[in-house]
């Protein structure tokens, strides 16, 4: 595992470092991972929460006049509130799917969009599912795809409706597989040296939740609290209730197409007639 020390710029290729905020939790590991992206110019991947010692040391590791953008993968209060105190501190400009509470971006890339650095590029892939405006960001000169949290080192990812869909995030995860991806940089967690068989774990592990959430409702009806309770009974109880979510995103997919019957997650869900 490469150095994950708070305020440290651990090289992981001739193009990329990797800077970690000191925000660990359940949700985000050791920390949220901020990429340095480039060398004469800078592209700063996820800055993260508005943590001054952590934007400092996101100075300090690239030279304050290198940094040219901010790149955000999506705008969660763990990958972007930093992005303002250090476009300040830096003239640099905000790069993001769309402007929203959070950010209002100076450059707006939708998919396919290109950032072109003097020695490098950043393809951006729209990937909907944790967040409607994800985008995840193609290297081409390494292949290398930075995920934020579509995909991450060491845990799956919540996806919580309205905003996340099962359904979009699934579609997206079969998008990325037709990438000749060399490695992924995920928002938490080390790199992923496996890209293509990541991914084939997360739909595995998508669908067969899906299957489990069917079989249990053949037994009868139920209420997301009594599905997350026999599905997740090997998770720690204070994470039900963001595993509630999941399941929530499951079940909407599969009403939509039209397996299941229900509203929200405090409703009864069934199988469809």
């Amino acid at each position: 595992m490469a150095d994950m020390t708070y305020g440290v710029a651990s090289a992981l290729s001739p193009l990329v470092r990797r800077m970690v905020a000191p925000n660990p939790s359940m949700m985000t590991g050791p920390g949220t991972n901020t990429y340095l992206v480039g060398i004469d110019e800078v592209a700063v991947i996820d800055p993260g929460p508005d943590d001054k010692a952590h934007i400092d040391a996101i100075i300090g590791a690239s030279m304050k006049e290198r940094v040219r953008w901010i790149v955000l993968t999506h705008t969660h209060i763990d990958h972007a509130p930093g992005a303002q105190r250090l476009a300040k501190a830096t003239g640099a400009e905000i790069v993001a799917f769309k402007k929203d509470a959070v950010v209002t971006p100076d450059i707006v890339l939708k998919d396919g969009g290109v950032l072109e650095g003097t020695e490098w590029g950043l393809e951006a892939i729209h990937t909907p599912g944790h967040a409607s405006n994800h985008l995840c960001f193609f290297l081409e000169e390494e292949r290398v795809l930075f995920t934020g949290d579509h995909i991450m080192g060491g845990s799956t990812v919540v996806i919580a409706p309205p905003d996340g869909n099962m359904g979009d995030y699934l579609r997206s995860l079969e998008r990325l597989k037709k990438r000749r991806i060399a490695r992924i940089c995920p928002g938490h967690g080390d790199v992923i040296e496996e890209p293509k068989a990541k991914i084939d774990e997360y739909i595995k592990h998508r669908l067969q939740r899906e299957r489990q959430i069917v079989k249990q409702l053949k037994v009868g009806p139920a209420r997301i609290p009594e599905l997350v309770a026999k599905l997740y009974a090997d998770v720690p109880e204070m994470l039900h209730p963001v595993a509630g979510y999941s399941v929530w995103a499951h079940l909407l997919k599969l009403k939509a197409e039209g397996k299941v019957a229900g509203r929200d997650m405090k409703s009864i869900w069934k199988l469809s007639a």
